[in-house]
Protein backbone atom coordinates (compact mmCIF):
# COMPACT_ATOMS: atom_id res chain seq x y z
CA UNK A 1 0.00 0.00 0.00
CA UNK A 2 2.70 2.52 1.17
CA UNK A 3 4.55 1.98 -2.69
CA UNK A 4 0.69 2.64 -4.50
CA UNK A 5 1.21 5.97 -2.27
CA UNK A 6 4.92 6.44 -3.23
CA UNK A 7 3.90 5.62 -6.66
CA UNK A 8 1.09 7.72 -7.48
CA UNK A 9 2.78 10.65 -5.53
CA UNK A 10 5.74 10.58 -7.93
CA UNK A 11 3.56 10.58 -10.72
CA UNK A 12 2.00 13.52 -9.44
CA UNK A 13 4.89 15.30 -9.03
CA UNK A 14 6.70 14.40 -12.18
CA UNK A 15 3.28 15.90 -13.50
CA UNK A 16 3.61 19.15 -12.12
CA UNK A 17 7.16 19.88 -13.77
CA UNK A 18 5.91 19.40 -16.71
CA UNK A 19 5.48 23.02 -18.52
CA UNK A 20 3.37 24.24 -21.04
CA UNK A 21 4.26 25.33 -24.10
CA UNK A 22 4.04 29.44 -24.29
CA UNK A 23 1.09 30.50 -26.33
CA UNK A 24 1.57 34.34 -26.39
CA UNK A 25 2.13 35.31 -30.10
CA UNK A 26 5.61 36.92 -30.94
CA UNK A 27 6.61 40.47 -30.87
CA UNK A 28 5.51 42.87 -33.74
CA UNK A 29 7.33 45.67 -32.61
CA UNK A 30 4.68 48.00 -33.91
CA UNK A 31 5.63 51.46 -35.18
CA UNK A 32 4.02 54.45 -33.15
CA UNK A 33 1.96 55.49 -35.64
CA UNK A 34 0.59 54.80 -39.34
CA UNK A 35 2.03 56.30 -42.36
CA UNK A 36 0.24 59.18 -43.97
CA UNK A 37 -1.62 62.22 -42.50
CA UNK A 38 -4.31 61.01 -39.89
CA UNK A 39 -6.25 61.66 -37.08
CA UNK A 40 -5.13 60.02 -33.69
CA UNK A 41 -9.02 61.04 -32.62
CA UNK A 42 -10.89 57.65 -31.88
CA UNK A 43 -10.64 55.08 -34.66
CA UNK A 44 -13.09 54.71 -37.89
CA UNK A 45 -12.89 50.91 -36.90
CA UNK A 46 -14.92 51.29 -33.56
CA UNK A 47 -17.53 53.02 -35.62
CA UNK A 48 -20.87 50.23 -36.49
CA UNK A 49 -21.48 49.99 -40.05
CA UNK A 50 -24.96 51.69 -39.32
CA UNK A 51 -23.73 54.68 -38.26
CA UNK A 52 -21.12 54.91 -40.85
CA UNK A 53 -23.42 53.97 -43.61
CA UNK A 54 -26.71 55.76 -42.77
CA UNK A 55 -28.52 55.87 -46.28
CA UNK A 56 -31.45 53.39 -45.53
CA UNK A 57 -31.79 51.46 -48.68
CA UNK A 58 -27.54 50.70 -48.09
CA UNK A 59 -28.61 49.63 -44.94
CA UNK A 60 -30.96 47.38 -45.98
CA UNK A 61 -29.11 45.37 -48.58
CA UNK A 62 -26.25 45.21 -45.97
CA UNK A 63 -28.10 43.59 -43.29
CA UNK A 64 -29.90 41.12 -45.72
CA UNK A 65 -26.19 40.44 -46.93
CA UNK A 66 -25.47 39.37 -42.95
CA UNK A 67 -28.07 36.90 -42.71
CA UNK A 68 -28.45 35.98 -46.23
CA UNK A 69 -24.67 36.00 -48.12
CA UNK A 70 -23.17 32.58 -48.91
CA UNK A 71 -19.84 33.27 -47.70
CA UNK A 72 -21.52 34.14 -44.12
CA UNK A 73 -23.58 30.86 -44.11
CA UNK A 74 -19.91 28.81 -44.68
CA UNK A 75 -18.04 30.73 -42.06
CA UNK A 76 -20.96 30.08 -39.51
CA UNK A 77 -20.86 26.49 -40.47
CA UNK A 78 -17.39 26.64 -39.83
CA UNK A 79 -18.32 27.39 -36.25
CA UNK A 80 -20.56 24.74 -35.86
CA UNK A 81 -17.76 22.07 -36.82
CA UNK A 82 -15.10 24.41 -34.42
CA UNK A 83 -17.67 23.77 -31.01
CA UNK A 84 -18.44 20.10 -32.79
CA UNK A 85 -14.84 19.37 -32.18
CA UNK A 86 -14.49 20.95 -28.90
CA UNK A 87 -17.19 18.63 -27.50
CA UNK A 88 -15.24 15.53 -28.99
CA UNK A 89 -12.60 16.86 -27.54
CA UNK A 90 -13.60 17.73 -24.21
CA UNK A 91 -15.36 14.52 -23.57
CA UNK A 92 -12.18 12.46 -23.64
CA UNK A 93 -11.94 14.03 -20.06
CA UNK A 94 -15.15 11.79 -18.79
CA UNK A 95 -15.92 8.62 -17.88
CA UNK A 96 -16.95 6.61 -20.57
CA UNK A 97 -20.04 4.00 -20.03
CA UNK A 98 -21.56 1.52 -22.22
CA UNK A 99 -23.59 -1.20 -22.48
CA UNK A 100 -22.80 -4.79 -24.08
CA UNK A 101 -25.16 -7.32 -25.04
CA UNK A 102 -23.92 -10.36 -26.32
CA UNK A 103 -25.41 -14.01 -27.01
CA UNK A 104 -23.20 -16.63 -28.56
CA UNK A 105 -24.22 -19.94 -29.67
CA UNK A 106 -21.82 -22.67 -31.01
CA UNK A 107 -22.77 -25.97 -32.55
CA UNK A 108 -19.75 -28.77 -33.10
CA UNK A 109 -20.56 -31.02 -35.17
CA UNK A 110 -18.28 -34.42 -36.08
CA UNK A 111 -15.81 -35.89 -33.98
CA UNK A 112 -15.31 -34.26 -30.90
CA UNK A 113 -13.18 -34.22 -27.79
CA UNK A 114 -14.51 -36.25 -25.09
CA UNK A 115 -16.44 -33.92 -22.97
CA UNK A 116 -16.48 -30.96 -25.92
CA UNK A 117 -20.83 -29.72 -25.91
CA UNK A 118 -22.29 -29.90 -28.80
CA UNK A 119 -23.86 -26.67 -28.33
CA UNK A 120 -23.28 -23.63 -26.05
CA UNK A 121 -25.45 -20.99 -25.52
CA UNK A 122 -23.28 -17.95 -23.47
CA UNK A 123 -25.93 -15.20 -22.64
CA UNK A 124 -24.44 -12.11 -21.45
CA UNK A 125 -25.81 -8.03 -20.41
CA UNK A 126 -23.39 -5.71 -18.94
CA UNK A 127 -21.92 -2.11 -18.63
CA UNK A 128 -18.19 -0.98 -19.14
CA UNK A 129 -16.99 2.09 -17.97
CA UNK A 130 -13.40 3.65 -18.57
CA UNK A 131 -11.66 6.52 -17.33
CA UNK A 132 -8.19 7.99 -18.56
CA UNK A 133 -6.77 9.53 -16.12
CA UNK A 134 -4.95 12.80 -16.64
CA UNK A 135 -2.21 13.36 -14.49
CA UNK A 136 -0.11 15.10 -17.09
CA UNK A 137 -2.76 17.48 -18.36
CA UNK A 138 -2.64 15.94 -21.77
CA UNK A 139 -6.47 15.71 -22.60
CA UNK A 140 -6.58 19.59 -20.92
CA UNK A 141 -3.78 20.57 -23.40
CA UNK A 142 -6.08 19.34 -26.57
CA UNK A 143 -9.34 20.57 -24.93
CA UNK A 144 -7.35 24.04 -24.88
CA UNK A 145 -6.32 23.34 -28.16
CA UNK A 146 -9.48 23.14 -29.52
CA UNK A 147 -11.40 25.82 -27.91
CA UNK A 148 -8.48 27.74 -29.26
CA UNK A 149 -9.37 26.94 -32.55
CA UNK A 150 -13.20 27.50 -31.84
CA UNK A 151 -12.00 31.18 -31.12
CA UNK A 152 -9.68 31.79 -34.32
CA UNK A 153 -13.18 30.34 -36.32
CA UNK A 154 -15.23 32.85 -34.79
CA UNK A 155 -13.17 35.67 -35.14
CA UNK A 156 -12.14 34.31 -39.08
CA UNK A 157 -16.12 34.77 -39.14
CA UNK A 158 -15.90 37.93 -37.98
CA UNK A 159 -13.67 38.83 -40.93
CA UNK A 160 -15.81 37.23 -43.22
CA UNK A 161 -18.76 39.94 -41.66
CA UNK A 162 -16.88 43.03 -42.59
CA UNK A 163 -15.55 41.81 -45.96
CA UNK A 164 -19.72 41.44 -46.82
CA UNK A 165 -20.36 44.48 -44.95
CA UNK A 166 -17.15 46.54 -47.70
CA UNK A 167 -18.11 45.02 -50.68
CA UNK A 168 -21.87 45.69 -50.59
CA UNK A 169 -20.97 49.24 -49.65
CA UNK A 170 -18.83 49.22 -52.44
CA UNK A 171 -21.61 47.61 -54.83
CA UNK A 172 -23.58 50.35 -54.24
CA UNK A 173 -21.23 53.37 -54.29
CA UNK A 174 -19.91 51.67 -57.86
CA UNK A 175 -23.90 51.73 -58.72
CA UNK A 176 -24.73 55.36 -57.81
CA UNK A 177 -21.68 56.12 -59.55
CA UNK A 178 -22.95 54.75 -62.61
CA UNK A 179 -26.41 55.99 -62.38
CA UNK A 180 -25.04 59.52 -61.67
CA UNK A 181 -22.72 58.94 -64.90
CA UNK A 182 -25.71 57.37 -66.93
CA UNK A 183 -27.99 60.83 -65.98
CA UNK A 184 -25.61 63.48 -66.90
CA UNK A 185 -24.89 61.59 -70.80
CA UNK A 186 -28.66 61.16 -71.04
CA UNK A 187 -28.79 64.35 -70.21
CA UNK A 188 -25.85 65.62 -73.04
CA UNK A 189 -27.47 63.38 -75.63
CA UNK A 190 -30.38 65.34 -75.56
CA UNK A 191 -28.66 68.79 -75.97
CA UNK A 192 -26.29 67.58 -78.16
CA UNK A 193 -29.53 66.07 -80.38
CA UNK A 194 -30.87 69.49 -80.05
CA UNK A 195 -27.81 70.61 -81.77
CA UNK A 196 -27.80 68.15 -84.72
CA UNK A 197 -31.13 69.52 -85.52
CA UNK A 198 -30.19 73.09 -84.76
CA UNK A 199 -27.26 72.43 -87.27
CA UNK A 200 -29.30 71.00 -89.80
CA UNK A 201 -31.68 73.92 -89.99
CA UNK A 202 -28.57 76.14 -90.34
CA UNK A 203 -27.15 74.44 -93.11
CA UNK A 204 -30.34 74.37 -95.13
CA UNK A 205 -30.77 78.13 -94.59
CA UNK A 206 -26.95 78.54 -96.01
CA UNK A 207 -25.77 79.36 -92.20
CA UNK A 208 -23.56 76.70 -91.85
CA UNK A 209 -21.35 74.01 -93.55
CA UNK A 210 -22.37 70.36 -94.06
CA UNK A 211 -19.03 69.68 -91.93
CA UNK A 212 -20.42 71.49 -89.17
CA UNK A 213 -23.21 69.28 -89.14
CA UNK A 214 -21.66 65.93 -89.18
CA UNK A 215 -19.21 67.37 -86.48
CA UNK A 216 -22.47 67.90 -84.16
CA UNK A 217 -23.51 64.57 -84.86
CA UNK A 218 -20.32 63.28 -84.00
CA UNK A 219 -20.31 64.78 -80.65
CA UNK A 220 -23.49 62.94 -80.27
CA UNK A 221 -22.68 59.58 -80.92
CA UNK A 222 -19.34 60.09 -79.36
CA UNK A 223 -21.92 60.62 -76.08
CA UNK A 224 -25.02 58.54 -77.11
CA UNK A 225 -22.68 55.08 -77.58
CA UNK A 226 -21.56 54.80 -73.74
CA UNK A 227 -25.68 54.65 -72.42
CA UNK A 228 -25.77 50.87 -73.63
CA UNK A 229 -22.04 50.54 -72.01
CA UNK A 230 -23.57 51.80 -68.60
CA UNK A 231 -26.72 49.97 -68.99
CA UNK A 232 -24.86 47.29 -68.93
CA UNK A 233 -22.40 48.03 -66.05
CA UNK A 234 -25.19 48.80 -64.08
CA UNK A 235 -27.06 45.75 -64.59
CA UNK A 236 -23.91 44.35 -64.01
CA UNK A 237 -23.75 45.73 -60.42
CA UNK A 238 -27.44 44.99 -59.67
CA UNK A 239 -27.09 41.39 -60.19
CA UNK A 240 -23.67 41.44 -58.11
CA UNK A 241 -25.52 43.09 -55.26
CA UNK A 242 -28.07 40.75 -55.82
CA UNK A 243 -25.83 37.42 -55.00
CA UNK A 244 -23.68 39.45 -52.48
CA UNK A 245 -27.84 39.17 -50.42
CA UNK A 246 -28.33 35.60 -51.33
CA UNK A 247 -30.83 36.20 -53.97
CA UNK A 248 -30.79 35.78 -57.56
CA UNK A 249 -30.57 38.75 -60.21
CA UNK A 250 -33.06 41.69 -59.64
CA UNK A 251 -33.36 44.86 -59.86
CA UNK A 252 -31.40 47.27 -56.67
CA UNK A 253 -33.60 49.98 -54.84
CA UNK A 254 -31.72 53.37 -55.01
CA UNK A 255 -31.81 55.82 -51.97
CA UNK A 256 -29.34 59.08 -50.85
CA UNK A 257 -26.81 59.98 -53.92
CA UNK A 258 -23.77 59.88 -54.17
CA UNK A 259 -22.02 62.75 -53.29
CA UNK A 260 -24.69 62.34 -50.19
CA UNK A 261 -23.22 58.99 -49.34
CA UNK A 262 -20.66 58.71 -45.85
CA UNK A 263 -19.40 61.73 -44.32
CA UNK A 264 -16.48 63.05 -45.29
CA UNK A 265 -13.96 63.58 -42.89
CA UNK A 266 -10.48 66.27 -43.19
CA UNK A 267 -8.19 63.58 -41.90
CA UNK A 268 -9.54 59.79 -41.79
CA UNK A 269 -9.66 58.57 -38.07
CA UNK A 270 -7.46 56.15 -37.34
CA UNK A 271 -6.99 55.84 -33.48
CA UNK A 272 -3.88 54.89 -31.81
CA UNK A 273 -1.71 52.07 -34.16
CA UNK A 274 -1.27 49.65 -31.23
CA UNK A 275 -5.07 49.28 -31.18
CA UNK A 276 -5.48 47.47 -34.26
CA UNK A 277 -4.25 44.24 -32.39
CA UNK A 278 -7.60 44.01 -31.15
CA UNK A 279 -9.67 45.55 -33.50
CA UNK A 280 -8.71 43.73 -36.63
CA UNK A 281 -10.07 40.19 -36.62
CA UNK A 282 -8.13 38.27 -38.59
CA UNK A 283 -5.07 39.57 -36.15
CA UNK A 284 -7.22 37.69 -33.69
CA UNK A 285 -8.05 35.20 -35.74
CA UNK A 286 -4.27 34.62 -35.93
CA UNK A 287 -3.62 34.34 -32.27
CA UNK A 288 -5.43 32.48 -31.36
CA UNK A 289 -4.31 29.75 -34.27
CA UNK A 290 -0.90 30.13 -32.12
CA UNK A 291 -2.27 29.55 -28.80
CA UNK A 292 -4.38 26.19 -30.58
CA UNK A 293 -1.18 24.85 -31.90
CA UNK A 294 1.14 25.66 -28.59
CA UNK A 295 -1.76 23.20 -27.07
CA UNK A 296 -0.65 20.83 -30.08
CA UNK A 297 2.61 20.87 -28.86
CA UNK A 298 1.92 20.30 -25.60
CA UNK A 299 -0.30 17.16 -26.61
CA UNK A 300 2.66 15.74 -28.83
CA UNK A 301 5.15 16.44 -25.68
CA UNK A 302 2.83 14.54 -23.21
CA UNK A 303 2.66 11.34 -25.37
CA UNK A 304 6.22 10.55 -24.15
CA UNK A 305 4.84 10.27 -20.66
CA UNK A 306 2.80 7.42 -18.98
CA UNK A 307 -0.73 7.31 -19.42
CA UNK A 308 -3.48 5.86 -16.89
CA UNK A 309 -6.61 4.17 -17.45
CA UNK A 310 -8.89 3.03 -14.87
CA UNK A 311 -11.82 0.43 -16.18
CA UNK A 312 -14.44 -1.48 -14.84
CA UNK A 313 -17.24 -3.65 -16.11
CA UNK A 314 -20.59 -5.57 -14.47
CA UNK A 315 -22.68 -8.09 -16.50
CA UNK A 316 -25.50 -10.77 -15.41
CA UNK A 317 -24.94 -13.84 -17.85
CA UNK A 318 -25.97 -17.85 -18.14
CA UNK A 319 -24.68 -20.69 -19.66
CA UNK A 320 -26.97 -23.23 -21.35
CA UNK A 321 -24.59 -26.37 -22.67
CA UNK A 322 -26.37 -29.23 -24.81
CA UNK A 323 -29.61 -27.89 -23.94
CA UNK A 324 -29.24 -27.59 -20.16
CA UNK A 325 -29.38 -24.63 -18.28
CA UNK A 326 -26.44 -24.20 -16.23
CA UNK A 327 -27.11 -23.81 -12.56
CA UNK A 328 -25.05 -21.05 -10.23
CA UNK A 329 -22.49 -23.48 -8.56
CA UNK A 330 -22.41 -21.13 -5.57
CA UNK A 331 -25.63 -20.59 -3.30
CA UNK A 332 -25.08 -16.81 -2.63
CA UNK A 333 -25.38 -16.35 -6.67
CA UNK A 334 -29.24 -16.31 -7.70
CA UNK A 335 -30.57 -17.44 -10.63
CA UNK A 336 -32.78 -15.14 -12.52
CA UNK A 337 -35.68 -16.89 -14.64
CA UNK A 338 -34.13 -20.01 -14.51
CA UNK A 339 -31.92 -18.86 -16.78
CA UNK A 340 -29.70 -15.75 -16.24
CA UNK A 341 -27.56 -15.62 -12.97
CA UNK A 342 -24.94 -13.73 -11.83
CA UNK A 343 -22.16 -11.62 -11.11
CA UNK A 344 -20.17 -15.28 -11.87
CA UNK A 345 -16.88 -13.33 -11.47
CA UNK A 346 -18.32 -11.04 -14.07
CA UNK A 347 -17.55 -7.40 -12.03
CA UNK A 348 -14.23 -6.34 -12.78
CA UNK A 349 -11.63 -3.73 -12.28
CA UNK A 350 -8.36 -3.13 -14.07
CA UNK A 351 -6.24 0.04 -13.70
CA UNK A 352 -3.18 -0.01 -16.87
CA UNK A 353 -0.38 2.21 -16.94
CA UNK A 354 0.34 2.42 -20.41
CA UNK A 355 4.78 4.03 -20.96
CA UNK A 356 5.94 4.38 -24.19
CA UNK A 357 9.56 2.84 -24.73
CA UNK A 358 10.19 2.21 -28.22
CA UNK A 359 8.30 3.42 -31.41
CA UNK A 360 10.50 4.24 -33.69
CA UNK A 361 10.69 7.94 -33.46
CA UNK A 362 7.33 8.33 -34.00
CA UNK A 363 6.41 10.39 -30.81
CA UNK A 364 9.80 12.71 -31.37
CA UNK A 365 8.49 13.13 -34.91
CA UNK A 366 5.00 14.23 -33.86
CA UNK A 367 6.63 16.68 -31.35
CA UNK A 368 8.72 18.26 -34.20
CA UNK A 369 5.67 18.37 -36.60
CA UNK A 370 3.66 20.36 -33.89
CA UNK A 371 6.73 22.74 -33.10
CA UNK A 372 7.35 23.21 -37.09
CA UNK A 373 3.63 23.78 -37.44
CA UNK A 374 3.27 26.48 -34.76
CA UNK A 375 6.48 28.36 -35.82
CA UNK A 376 4.58 28.85 -39.04
CA UNK A 377 1.42 29.71 -37.62
CA UNK A 378 3.65 32.64 -35.53
CA UNK A 379 5.12 33.88 -39.12
CA UNK A 380 1.84 34.07 -40.36
CA UNK A 381 1.01 35.95 -37.74
CA UNK A 382 3.48 38.54 -37.96
CA UNK A 383 2.83 38.91 -41.65
CA UNK A 384 -0.77 39.36 -41.05
CA UNK A 385 0.26 41.93 -39.13
CA UNK A 386 2.28 43.75 -41.25
CA UNK A 387 0.14 43.30 -44.21
CA UNK A 388 -2.93 45.24 -41.75
CA UNK A 389 -0.33 48.46 -41.39
CA UNK A 390 0.34 47.93 -44.89
CA UNK A 391 -3.36 48.01 -45.60
CA UNK A 392 -4.14 51.05 -42.97
CA UNK A 393 -1.42 52.63 -44.97
CA UNK A 394 -2.20 52.41 -47.88
CA UNK A 395 -5.90 53.48 -47.47
CA UNK A 396 -4.51 56.67 -46.03
CA UNK A 397 -3.04 58.16 -48.67
CA UNK A 398 -5.85 56.83 -50.93
CA UNK A 399 -8.25 58.60 -48.75
CA UNK A 400 -5.94 62.03 -48.73
CA UNK A 401 -5.03 61.80 -52.23
CA UNK A 402 -8.37 61.37 -53.74
CA UNK A 403 -9.90 63.82 -51.76
CA UNK A 404 -7.24 66.19 -53.72
CA UNK A 405 -7.52 65.13 -56.57
CA UNK A 406 -11.25 65.39 -56.40
CA UNK A 407 -10.69 69.24 -55.71
CA UNK A 408 -9.05 69.43 -59.02
CA UNK A 409 -11.54 67.58 -61.10
CA UNK A 410 -14.18 70.14 -59.62
CA UNK A 411 -12.08 73.17 -60.82
CA UNK A 412 -11.41 71.35 -64.01
CA UNK A 413 -15.84 70.75 -64.24
CA UNK A 414 -16.34 74.40 -63.64
CA UNK A 415 -13.62 75.71 -65.85
CA UNK A 416 -14.88 73.35 -68.78
CA UNK A 417 -18.70 74.09 -67.97
CA UNK A 418 -17.89 78.12 -68.70
CA UNK A 419 -15.40 77.06 -71.67
CA UNK A 420 -18.88 75.74 -73.24
CA UNK A 421 -20.46 78.89 -72.82
CA UNK A 422 -18.10 80.91 -73.90
CA UNK A 423 -17.23 78.74 -77.55
CA UNK A 424 -20.87 79.10 -78.03
CA UNK A 425 -20.85 82.93 -77.72
CA UNK A 426 -17.82 83.38 -79.86
CA UNK A 427 -19.16 80.37 -82.66
CA UNK A 428 -22.66 82.67 -82.72
CA UNK A 429 -20.96 85.67 -83.25
CA UNK A 430 -18.77 84.31 -85.77
CA UNK A 431 -15.11 84.23 -83.76
CA UNK A 432 -14.58 80.92 -84.19
CA UNK A 433 -15.40 77.71 -85.87
CA UNK A 434 -17.84 74.91 -84.67
CA UNK A 435 -15.27 72.48 -84.03
CA UNK A 436 -13.75 74.87 -80.62
CA UNK A 437 -17.59 74.21 -79.33
CA UNK A 438 -17.43 70.44 -79.60
CA UNK A 439 -13.60 70.12 -78.37
CA UNK A 440 -14.99 72.08 -75.29
CA UNK A 441 -17.99 70.12 -75.02
CA UNK A 442 -16.19 66.93 -75.05
CA UNK A 443 -13.63 67.85 -72.28
CA UNK A 444 -17.04 69.02 -70.28
CA UNK A 445 -18.43 65.57 -70.38
CA UNK A 446 -15.04 64.17 -69.55
CA UNK A 447 -14.77 66.61 -66.38
CA UNK A 448 -18.58 65.30 -65.23
CA UNK A 449 -17.53 61.91 -65.46
CA UNK A 450 -13.66 62.23 -63.93
CA UNK A 451 -15.61 63.91 -61.23
CA UNK A 452 -17.92 61.42 -60.40
CA UNK A 453 -15.57 58.98 -59.91
CA UNK A 454 -13.00 61.14 -58.43
CA UNK A 455 -16.29 61.18 -55.61
CA UNK A 456 -16.49 57.35 -55.60
CA UNK A 457 -12.88 57.26 -55.19
CA UNK A 458 -12.82 59.04 -52.26
CA UNK A 459 -16.05 56.86 -50.97
CA UNK A 460 -14.61 53.51 -51.82
CA UNK A 461 -11.17 54.71 -50.14
CA UNK A 462 -13.12 55.18 -46.84
CA UNK A 463 -14.54 51.79 -47.22
CA UNK A 464 -11.29 50.51 -47.68
CA UNK A 465 -9.99 52.14 -44.45
CA UNK A 466 -13.10 51.28 -42.25
CA UNK A 467 -12.21 47.98 -42.92
CA UNK A 468 -8.70 47.89 -42.75
CA UNK A 469 -8.89 49.24 -39.17
CA UNK A 470 -11.27 46.16 -38.45
CA UNK A 471 -14.38 48.18 -38.73
CA UNK A 472 -17.65 46.16 -40.11
CA UNK A 473 -18.23 43.47 -38.32
CA UNK A 474 -19.40 45.50 -34.81
CA UNK A 475 -23.17 45.23 -34.32
CA UNK A 476 -25.13 48.84 -32.89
Amino acid sequence: MKFVLALVALVQLIASCVPNTPSAPPDAQLPGVYRGDASTAASLGNVPWRTLYDDPVLQALIQKALERNFNVEIAYANILQAEANLGITAANQSVFVNGVVQAPYDVTTGTKAPGTPSSQFLPLAGVTANYQVDLFGKLASATGSARNQLLSTQAAFETVLATVVADVATAYFQLRELDQVLAFTQSAVTAREKNVRLMTLRVQGGESSMQDQRQAEQSLYEVSQNIPALRQSIAQTENALAVLTGDYPHDIARGLPLEQQIKMPALPQTGVASELLQRRPDIRQAEYAIAAAAGNVDVARKLLYPSITLGASAAVGGQIINGETIKAPIPILTPINGAFYGPLGLFSIVAQLLQPIFNGGQIRSQIHLAEAQKQQIAVSYLQTVHRAFEEVSDDITSYNESRLRTTQLELYERASLDSVRLAMERYENGYTSYLEVLDAQTREYQAQTDVAQGHLNERLALVQLYLALGGGWQTQ
